[in-house]
């Protein structure tokens, strides 16, 4: 089957979004913070559907199985390290710094062995934990950039600072935020390769 499929397509745009969206989320400018955000809700939604477009219309290919998990997790951990990259976090940067490379050591990990786990026709045996990982880390990415953004709303209309719940408050939230994404990172890493031990032999 041709590579040239839709979920494929799809696929390759994530890849090519993961810098345009860091230097967006990393601008100074209210409106690029605001379109970066907007660009990875989007590039998340299309990792959502190529998987689903793919099994619909019978487009699996060894491509998409090896590239659809890698873009998904270079774009998530490119949006992770530009949040800490952030001035307005910068008081809390280094735990999570500390935090979000944690998140990558797993990724990277667990991804380098389902890639070779598919390599070798080997079944991959998936949990709810990873699930809640996934749910959790996108959860945390999108009200991130979206109160940052709204913080910057604030400054340039300061008639709505009202409905802003203050610097501290963001800080910790998405300390906290990111800390449970490690957390969760860690036990559906650990389940995963309890529970694959054995095939991966």
């Amino acid at each position: 089957m041709s590579g040239m499929t839709l979920p494929n397509i799809l696929t390759g745009l994530r890849f090519i979004l993961v810098p345009v969206i860091m230097i967006f989320i990393l601008s100074d400018r209210m409106e690029q913070q605001f379109l970066g955000t907007f660009l990875f809700i989007l590039a998340a939604l299309t990792d959502h559907l190529d998987g689903k477009i793919a099994r619909r219309r019978r487009q699996v290919t060894q491509f998409g199985k090896f590239a659809d998990p890698l873009a998904d997790k270079l774009l998530t951990l490119s949006v992770f390290v530009a949040i800490v990259l952030r001035q307005e976090l910068a008081s809390i940067a280094i735990y999570l710094a500390i935090w979000v490379g944690i998140i990558a050591v797993r990724e990277i990990g667990i991804t380098g062995l389902r890639i070779w786990a598919i390599k070798r026709g080997t079944p991959v045996i998936t949990s709810w934990w990873g699930k809640a990982k996934t749910t959790a880390q996108l959860i945390t990415i999108i009200f991130t950039l979206v109160i940052l953004n709204f913080r910057q709303f604030v400054m340039r209309f300061p008639e709505s600072a009202a409905y802003y719940p203050g610097d501290q408050a963001v800080i910790y939230t998405v300390h906290a935020l990111i800390f449970i994404s490690m957390v969760l990172a860690v036990i559906s890493g650990v389940l995963y390769l309890n529970k694959n031990r054995l095939e991966l032999g």
